[in-house]
């Protein structure tokens, strides 16, 4: 009988498995085929129109037409990215190049590069420059600061404001938290657990594209993989606070990082 149980349970548990990778292949297709086949759509129709010979475009015309091909194609180059990333996150294989690095001036370099998408919002960023710096992995910090601030462009709602800050745990670890906030909507609470998992999209408040559901997860995988924890609470502004928990630097390696010039106060956007 306890080997007929045995027999019971791995088969019950490789249909379990089977059911869920089929689940996920699913959802994979259903949204790839979405995030692919509408900005090839959209190229395809606008260099059509470019290339046909009945159609004299002036050269106004042909700008708009080349930039919006542009952004499409920016689009599907995100979509491929992500796709990658979540797949070697689910196979274990990325590895974090950590280094020392002053937390105010990664932050400034991801907001700085973010300022287009973050054109509408009003943004308020306070990183002191007493901070200690952290040891992290500077290419998975810009992606999943990013990510977090992609998602609140999109489902925080029009012309949500967003504040960037740090706090010290108060277990005094040797870690410090970004706090990434934003005055949307918000999260149910029974939805918070479930913020991280793969291919779930939240209600659409932002401009943002539909998106494949999967930046959060990204960023999940990309701050365990650096030593760290990611965690989704209600924001103190009415929406949604995204809290990044990220290793400090060693004293000894601490002390090769020049501190910063002044504090990172800075405020832009609507």
């Amino acid at each position: 009988p306890a080997l007929r149980r045995e027999r019971l349970t791995a088969e019950a548990t490789s249909a379990e498995v089977a059911r869920r990778s089929d689940a996920l292949k699913s959802a994979l297709l259903d949204s790839v085929s979405h995030d692919l086949r509408t900005p090839l759509a959209t190229i395809r129709a606008v260099a059509g129109g470019l290339l046909d010979p009945e159609v004299d475009s002036p050269p106004e015309a042909m700008r708009r037409a080349a930039a919006e091909i542009d952004e499409q194609a920016a689009h599907l180059s995100d979509t491929v990215r992500d796709i990658l990333d979540l797949s070697r996150i689910e196979a274990g294989e990325i590895r974090a190049q950590v280094e020392v690095h002053d937390l105010g001036e990664l932050v400034a370099g991801v907001v700085s590069r973010q300022r287009a998408n973050l054109a509408d919002h009003a943004v308020r960023i306070d990183v002191g420059a007493d901070l200690p710096p952290v040891a992290v992995d500077a290419l998975f910090f810009d992606q999943v600061l990013s990510n977090v601030l992609e998602n609140a462009v999109q489902h925080g709602g029009a012309g949500v404001e967003i504040s960037i800050g740090t706090q010290r745990p108060e277990d005094g670890s040797g870690e410090i938290d970004l706090l990434v906030d934003d005055s949307g909507r918000g999260v149910e609470a029974a939805e918070m657990p479930r913020l991280f998992e793969k291919f779930r999209r939240g209600r659409q408040g932002g401009r943002g594209r539909r998106g494949l559901g999967i930046g959060l997860s990204i960023a999940r995988g990309m701050t365990e993989a650096m030593g760290g924890r990611i965690f989704a609470e209600p924001s103190p502004l009415g929406g949604l606070r995204i809290r990044v928990r990220l290793p400090l630097a060693a004293p000894e390696a601490a002390a090769d990082v020049p501190p910063a010039a002044s504090d990172s106060m800075i405020a832009f956007g609507a």
